[in-house]
């Protein structure tokens, strides 16, 4: 692949963040609910609340784990997401560097390596498979995320925990699983877990994008 291990990563990461973008706003539009509907939170309930709310723009700290690496690499920065299908992840530190996933083409600028690379996703059908499951988790459809992913829920509508594996045999080589945690129709937190054993922990800042 063009940019190594690297490329999946940051694909999937701004695809992930785009989805906690769409479901940040969504605790505040929904209405107080019971016990009872608290303890019924299914996978759809998740994906339904995307279409409840979205903001245009999220704050992030990224913790990324490596074998490479003697201690955790932080980044910082923000999400951005412009209807229908244009997601970018805009680093602010330790260096600025920008992501962006433009319908089928994907793109990376880096101000202090000097380069800028543009790959199209149909090179890399993994990666189609994974911005089209999270495309469709913006539009509510969760029978696509479902047939992409194998799906597990756990927790209540306060307290969940939803983890997501390529069914793919092709999409498990770049891939092993994404959980996201949550409470309401808000993420809180995304891990990203690849076959070599890194990872990546983002935590999310509602409200503080610049």
């Amino acid at each position: 692949m063009i940019f190594g291990t690297n490329t999946v990563s940051w694909v999937l990461t701004i695809c992930a963040l785009a989805l906690a973008g769409s479901v940040a706003n969504a605790a505040e539009t929904q209405p107080a609910q019971s016990e009872a509907s608290i303890s019924e939170w299914t996978v759809e309930q998740v994906v339904a609340s995307l279409k409840e709310g979205r903001e245009s723009a999220v704050a992030f700290e990224e913790a990324t784990y490596s074998s490479l690496l003697t201690k955790p690499l932080v980044a910082r920065g923000v999400l951005r997401f412009t209807p229908p299908s244009r997601l970018e992840k805009d680093v602010l530190e330790p260096a600025h560097e920008r992501y962006v996933v433009d319908g089928d083409l994907v793109t990376f600028e880096s101000e202090r390596k000097q380069v800028k690379r543009t790959i199209s996703l149909d090179d890399y059908p993994g990666l189609r498979g994974f911005v089209e499951a999270f495309r469709a988790g913006m539009t509510g459809d969760a029978g696509l995320l479902k047939r992409i992913y194998e799906t597990a829920l756990n927790g209540n509508r306060r307290q969940w925990v939803l983890d997501l594996r390529p069914r793919d045999p092709a999409g498990r080589t770049m891939l092993d699983s994404i959980q996201f945690t949550g409470s309401e129709g808000r993420i809180l937190s995304i891990t990203i877990r690849l076959p070599d054993g890194d990872r990546s922990v983002m935590t999310l800042s509602r409200g503080h994008a610049p």
